[in-house]
């Protein structure tokens, strides 16, 4: 096997290949961000602990909770590991997973370009997970579908509690829930709790509509 700085030669074929469509590298690391607001898609090229090489993930992220990390819930894994036996090799590997990544971030787009696009996206999984059906409550109250939003949230804070996030969760949510008795102070509050959390994952303020 050829000796070369596999991690070197991804993240410059990647940030090549990935700048020109406004993905770019969080810090130095082997994870590139597609930021759109209201959620980020995120691409990572996930390294393994034996071997020089690469799995792809490919997922959006909404900016709906206030935490400092991203989660990759809408997507995942998009290609298995491949092993590079030399830098030609690698950079193929590399090439074709950016072309994969440009593909799903493509649709990505198509799914989430707006607020209502993404309701009917979230509403087509039809899904019990409490997290989706919590960003489908916080996208029907930023479009004005108070009743809707209540139901969803409702669903989700009567969920039973074993861990400490889930704690979380429903003390937030129980906070939300009071801010729909002012549709001024609603507004107002979803928008600070959207950049609030993009702060914490250190992305910037972004003037939200």
């Amino acid at each position: 096997m050829d000796s070369f700085d596999h991690n070197k030669l991804l993240k410059k074929v990647a940030r090549e290949r990935l700048k020109p469509f406004n993905i770019l590298q969080k810090g130095q690391s082997r994870t590139f961000l597609y930021d759109k607001g209201l959620w980020t898609a995120i691409i990572e090229f996930q390294p393994s602990s034996w071997s020089r090489g690469t799995y792809l993930n490919v997922a959006a992220d909404f900016h709906l909770y206030p935490r400092d990390y991203f989660a990759f819930a809408y997507g995942g894994r998009e290609k298995s590991f491949e092993e590079a036996e030399n830098e030609n090799d690698f950079s193929k590997i590399v090439n074709d997973y950016c072309d994969q990544a440009l593909l799903k971030v493509a649709k990505i787009k198509v799914d989430f370009i707006d607020i209502s696009s993404s309701i009917k996206t979230l509403e087509n999984l039809k899904s019990n997970d409490p997290w989706k059906i919590y960003d489908l409550g916080i996208l029907y109250a930023l479009n004005g579908q108070i009743n809707p939003s209540k139901r969803c949230l409702q669903i989700v804070y009567e969920q039973k509690c074993d861990r400490p996030f889930e704690f979380e969760r429903q003390k937030f949510i129980a906070e939300i829930l009071e801010w729909f008795d002012n549709d001024r102070l609603l507004k107002s509050k979803l928008k600070d709790m959207i950049n609030r959390t993009r702060q914490l994952k250190k992305l910037p303020i972004m003037e939200l509509a």
